[in-house]
């Protein structure tokens, strides 16, 4: 990924340690949604590890922060940025990513950026949602959804997490921005091999490699 646009101001060192962290973290959340709720007893020792490497996560990057939702059948992350409404998060970071093509406040393509007036107005009248489409000769498409939560008093992405891994989407480029912006830690270590041991089925083997592999000294 060419360092231009939002990250210019960032190294491409940088990009790439928050990108294999990050990603780091998308991927094992995956994976431990995919076997949560079938009754892998192992998952009661590895939740808490990964709730571990989550918070030492947040300690390293400041302007982003990851919480984990668990409900009976499911396992999800929540991707939080420091930002206090939608129309803050519209103008200090998704308006500058390239290829901005329209918006809405209650679904996509609600309003063509060519369409000044129309634009204008949709995001004069915004409350706590915005859906944003990109598209762009060099990263593609994509598309960011962010949903201000007021008991967290900061903007929450919405994210597939295909888009959200992939360097080139506006979604993963808006979470580098925040996470680099105030700089970060290095001396706190996040990234694991992000197999991490998983399977469709968990064998024995894999799990020994697992609690091997994702043991981080930094919580010690």
């Amino acid at each position: 990924m060419a360092n231009n646009g939002i990250l210019a101001e960032f190294s491409s060192s940088d990009i790439a340690h928050f990108r294999k962290d990050f990603v780091h973290l998308v991927e094992v959340g995956g994976k431990i949604d995919r076997h949560y709720g079938k009754a892998h007893h192992d998952l009661d020792m590895i939740i808490p590890k990964y709730d571990g490497v989550v918070s030492s996560f947040n300690k390293k990057y400041k302007g982003i922060r990851i919480k984990t939702k668990k409900t009976i059948d499911s396992f999800k992350l929540r991707v939080f940025v420091d930002e206090k409404s939608v129309q803050d998060f519209f103008g200090n970071s998704a308006s500058k990513i390239a290829g901005l093509k329209s918006a809405g406040k209650s679904g996509f393509d609600q309003a063509d950026v060519g369409n000044a007036e129309k634009f204008a107005s949709l995001l004069d009248s915004l409350q706590d949602k915005l859906y944003l489409s990109y598209s762009d000769a060099e990263n593609g498409t994509s598309s960011v959804a962010a949903v201000f939560d007021r008991k967290e008093k900061m903007t929450e992405l919405i994210f597939d997490p295909a888009d959200i891994t992939n360097e080139s989407s506006a979604c993963f480029r808006i979470c580098a921005y925040y996470a680099l912006r105030g700089g970060f830690d290095r001396k706190i270590e996040i990234y694991g091999e992000s197999s991490m041991g998983f399977s469709n089925k968990l064998s024995e083997t894999e799990k020994r490699e697992f609690y091997d592999r994702f043991n981080p000294r930094f919580l010690e």
